[in-house]
């Protein structure tokens, strides 16, 4: 069963030349940090997409792996961060808890701390080689506590600092730690708390209890089968009975005796069983109703914690959808659940239907309207989407009427798709492949009147 985990996040508002995340997908949980050393205009969005994008094929590594230990989770890491671009620093801090061991992972000066009882240290430190990832691993116990930052967290607070504030619930220790965070003005820091609890019911406790309740049944039958004889013995003492039983009328009494019994076991087990599936119905089904709740009421407030929200109710869903009998009604309920928050999911994928990558197509903005902010505007919604805007400014004049959408001849399959999705807020004057393109990107978008 899944353990009780709990959990609060803190990071730093990003910077022109610097930004953080801290994520979390069923009981993977991780922070990031990334830094470029030179400032431009475009940084801040570069950065952002990078590190999705790092903290997606995370995901991939990590829950593609079949056997996870120690080091096939060190090799997923490897294999995620060894493409990052040379010039970006980051810094990266990971737990995952498989059963009750909880598995450690740095890059880049990320740290771990634990609490345990009213001991506080550290779980993994920095490596003197910040490209080379660190590791380590340990048995949890109940009520534990667990940081994970990104090295400039750990610059903003010593070791006593982060002791001395790790009491009571995540939440409150993310509070305690806020302020200082954002005095500081650095968009590399990012840490989670995490509080570990044990299972709220032991994984082998079912099938020790089925197998209990098998034992219990034999032994009652037994019981009924050594009454069943003594009866028959003291009918055949009595010589006064009015009618005869014959052999043959005995054993078909005794035969419709013991199959009513064990039709009488087979509904107790099966009525059993049932109950058990429904008390573990009640326990899966609410928690991820609850987490797809918290992704719905996210969607336009912040999409990252939406996203999160959603994957944790698809891993509580499919971590036990397998349990529940086929074309019961439980499972129908909860195969509905997850057509929903597939559905939430689907609406933070850059990828269409039609199969179009929208993260894969670079647009520039253009005001050629001359009203001031429509340029910014059109970018956030084609950014909400999952379009790489690299570039916002001003047309070659103000007199474009509509919408006006200029492709490169090889990215030409995404014009209907960028009509589709402006279309919902504006009217589209034009759109055609440029074939003598004068942006530097995929696609130029001009916002007229």
């Amino acid at each position: 069963m899944d353990n009780n985990i709990s959990f609060s996040k803190i990071v730093a508002t990003p910077t022109l030349n610097s930004w953080s995340q801290a994520y979390n997908a069923g009981k993977l949980f991780a922070v990031l940090s990334l830094e470029k050393t030179e400032v431009s205009t475009q940084e801040l969005e570069s950065l952002n997409i990078l590190g999705k994008d790092l903290l997606e094929r995370l995901e991939q590594e990590f829950f593609t792996i079949e056997e996870k230990n120690l080091e096939s989770i060190k090799t997923a890491i490897a294999n995620t961060f060894q493409n990052a671009p040379p010039a970006i620093n980051l810094s990266f801090a990971c737990g995952a808890f498989v059963n009750n061991i909880l598995y450690l992972f740095g890059l880049g000066y990320g740290k771990a701390y634990i609490k345990r009882n009213e001991e506080a240290g550290l779980a993994l430190g920095p490596s003197e080689d910040a490209k080379n990832v660190v590791a380590s691993s340990g048995f949890v116990k109940d009520n534990d506590l667990i940081v994970l930052s990104t090295e400039a967290f750990s610059h903003v607070f010593s070791n006593d600092e982060i002791s001395s504030n790790l009491n009571g619930l995540p939440t409150e220790i993310s509070e305690s730690f806020a302020p200082k965070v954002h005095k500081s003005e650095n968009g590399k820091i990012s840490a989670i708390i995490i509080k570990y609890g044990k299972p709220l019911v032991e994984e082998n406790e079912t099938e020790e209890v089925i197998q209990e309740q098998k034992e219990g049944k034999v032994s009652s039958l037994g019981k009924y089968l050594s009454f069943l004889k003594s009866k028959s013995a003291s009918w055949r003492r009595k010589p006064n009975l009015r009618v005869a039983l014959t052999r043959r009328v005995f054993l078909t009494l005794a035969i419709i005796i013991i199959l009513v019994l064990a039709s009488s076991i087979f509904l107790a087990i099966q009525n059993q069983n049932n109950a058990k599936i429904q008390a573990l119905f009640e326990k899966i089904y609410p928690q991820a109703s609850k987490k797809y709740d918290e992704g719905k009421s996210l969607s336009d407030l912040n999409k990252n914690l939406a996203r999160d929200s959603f994957l944790s109710a698809q891993k509580i869903i499919n971590d036990s959808k397998d349990k529940f009998q086929p074309k019961s009604k439980e499972l129908a309920q909860i195969q509905e659940l997850l057509k929903k928050v597939d559905s939430g999911l689907a609406q933070f994928s850059p990828i269409d239907s039609s199969g179009l990558d929208r993260s894969k197509l670079s647009v520039t903005v253009e005001n050629g309207s001359g009203i001031e902010g429509v340029a910014g505007k059109a970018a956030n919604i084609l950014k909400e989407v999952g379009y790489n805007v690299t570039t916002i400014g001003n047309a070659d004049n103000y007199d474009y009427k509509g919408v006006t959408i200029k492709v490169k001849k090889e990215k030409g399959n995404f014009i209907d798709l960028l009509k589709k999705d402006l279309s919902k807020n504006y009217t589209i004057n034009s759109a055609s492949s440029d074939p003598q393109p004068t942006s530097a990107t995929d696609a130029l978008i001009i916002i007229g009147k």
